[in-house]
């Protein structure tokens, strides 16, 4: 399964959103840096790879909370994902023995993201 999504970063002009979607192990993640605009490039980096997370699981209009995904890096730097709650049990029910794999990319004004399940 594949899900894909991509976002304007100007949507993200209020960094006040990281409450309804960030886990607080990804805080330091976006408010780490000084630059606003690179604040919201990672914000929506954020809601991007959470959303495709959502399209790949198939949980579109399930009511799963994006606090149900964190976005964590290994000690390279890569991306990873977490799953919480009822992400957790949908990845675990329908896809044992999977991993999922997510990538992201950035510009000023655009945020791209994938997640495979493999």
């Amino acid at each position: 399964m594949i899900g894909i999504d991509l976002v304007e970063v100007d949507r993200f002009d209020n960094l006040v959103l990281f409450d309804k979607i960030g886990r607080e192990e990804e805080r330091d993640y976006v408010f780490g840096v000084k630059n606003d605009n690179l604040k919201r490039q990672k914000l929506t980096s954020l809601f991007c790879v959470k959303e495709a997370l959502v399209k790949a699981l198939g949980l579109g209009g399930s009511g799963v909370s994006m606090k149900d995904f964190c976005l964590c890096h290994d000690e390279s730097g890569r991306p990873e994902v977490k799953l919480y709650g009822k992400a957790k049990e949908v990845f675990e029910k329908n896809f044992p023995s999977k991993q999922i794999a997510v990538s992201l990319s950035h510009t000023k004004k655009y945020v791209t993201a994938i997640a495979i399940i493999c």
